[in-house]
């Protein structure tokens, strides 16, 4: 029996319950309910009211009532005449599995939001539980959306993903094209406040008629709509580039996506790790980098250069691309926006103790150096325009990225980057990249909901044809 602390104003938890929740993701294996009440309620309030629990739908409460903590008093978010105020609301809307469903479930959506903005005590937290959907047409971005609806009101906060086993949903097969499992839940925190300070003004891609792949289906064996990747340990010389990725994540890519002998870009290539990969799958490697110092590094790495096209330039500069022939699959991690000049990370400080290169350049072109966050994601845009160009029609582009967090506002880049890249591509699905061997550590203890983000998106396009 722990002893909660009297200092934490957002739940009874102790210091060592609060970290085990606070990891982005965890496995779905049983229902998550009870334990997102235990987070963002107290049993007893420091007024003396009970703490008041509002949920939706109305079978969380009446099939679940054993489960959820018995110190609580809960309200069903099936009257919405209800006048009692609340101090948490969990919404469940994994029920809508497509855009017509949500279409149809806009007035209710709307109506609970109504209720939330009267009802919630202010700077208290809704959770709402959401699926995208993925099929061979595109994918239906149905958590990403009501997101968004909900973000013209509320404080968006960080997420967390609940992961069900891969094994235990079958892979509905598709005729053309590659997706995703759907095998990722959603859990969307917003925060009631006086003014939520970043409103959304990008729109998603809507599938819409039929555009096929040059490939079937069974071409593509790797469908997993997450997976733990543990990377190995960074060689010398590439210790300089300050946010390096893994060569063996970007081989499972690229053995999906593509045959020996073709050709794979990376417009960002940094010290080459993509490039690399690329070369131990049987590929040729093409790639573009801004920092003179990096191409060399990576151009040290390879021992047949014959097989790589290394560019010193500006990926969003068309003539960067002019010596490429055309190619069949890119992959690519952009800067997470300027996160690496955000002071307070520790190992930012590690780097910065041990001498080495906490950012990726001071060039005014390098996309991590540019301060606004829209301008930022048009740069991307117009990387990844020329990248289509030289694609193959029908040729698939992944991008690995996280959305970030500045100033206790959530901007998320990979929603945003879906957004900006409708008119090229076809967005086929995101996966999630899932670290269980980083540190965690306490943020927000006592005050507020604040995750340790563990989960990467890889953001997979198809050009259009």
């Amino acid at each position: 029996m722990h002893t909660p602390d009297p200092k934490n104003r957002l739940n009874d938890l102790s210091s060592r319950q609060w970290l085990q929740f606070q990891k982005s993701w965890f496995v779905l294996d049983k229902n998550p309910v009870p334990e997102f009440i235990q987070f963002f309620t107290k049993a007893t309030y420091e007024d003396g009211r009970t703490g008041h629990v509002a949920l939706y739908t109305a079978s969380l409460l009446h099939e679940n009532r054993d489960e959820l903590p018995a110190n609580r008093k809960y309200i069903s978010l099936e009257n919405l005449n209800s006048n009692q105020v609340a101090d948490y609301v969990y919404i469940d809307l994994t029920h809508i599995h497509s855009n017509d469903q949500l279409r149809g479930a806009k007035q209710k959506i709307d109506a609970l939001i109504e209720w939330c903005a009267r009802n919630l005590f202010e700077r208290h937290y809704i959770t709402i539980a959401a699926r995208n959907i993925h099929s061979d047409n595109g994918s239906q971005l149905i958590a990403w959306e009501i997101a968004k609806w909900f973000s013209e009101f509320f404080l968006q906060k960080d997420e967390k993903i609940g992961c069900r086993v891969n094994s235990g949903e079958a892979h509905v097969e598709k005729a053309d094209g590659w997706a995703p499992r759907n095998t990722v839940t959603y859990f969307l925190h917003f925060r009631k406040e006086n003014n939520a300070q970043r409103k959304p003004n990008f729109s998603f891609p809507v599938p819409e008629a039929k555009e096929t792949s040059p490939l079937k289906n069974e071409d593509y064996p790797f469908t997993d709509g997450w997976y733990i990747h543990r990377p190995p340990r960074r060689e010398k010389g590439v210790l300089l580039h300050p946010a390096k990725f893994p060569e063996d994540l970007v081989e499972r890519y690229i053995e999906n996506f593509t045959h020996p002998g073709e050709w794979v870009l990376d417009p960002m290539a940094g010290t080459g790790s993509s490039l690399l990969a690329a070369a131990q799958c049987g590929c040729k490697a093409a790639g573009i980098e801004l920092n003179p110092e990096f191409v060399d590094i990576a151009k040290s790495r390879f021992a047949d250069g014959n097989s790589v096209k290394l560019i010193t330039g500006d990926a969003a500069e068309a003539k960067s691309y002019a010596a490429f022939p055309q190619l069949d699959y890119a992959i690519t991690s952009p800067p997470y926006w300027d996160m690496l000049r955000m002071r307070g990370s520790e190992t930012q400080k590690k780097r910065k103790d041990a001498g080495l290169q906490r950012w990726y350049s001071d060039d005014p072109k390098d996309a991590g150096n540019i301060a606004d966050y829209e301008q930022f994601v048009n740069l991307l845009a117009d990387i990844y325009h020329h990248v289509a160009l030289k694609l193959k029609p029908g040729g698939y582009l992944t991008v690995i990225v996280k959305n970030v967090k500045k100033k206790g506002v959530i901007y998320p880049l990979a929603w945003d980057i879906v957004a900006a890249l409708k008119n090229d591509y076809i967005f086929c699905g995101e996966q999630f990249w899932c670290q269980d061997d980083q540190r965690l550590f306490p943020f927000g203890y006592r005050n507020a909901w604040v995750s340790n983000t563990f989960h990467h998106y890889c953001l997979t396009f198809r050009r259009r044809t």
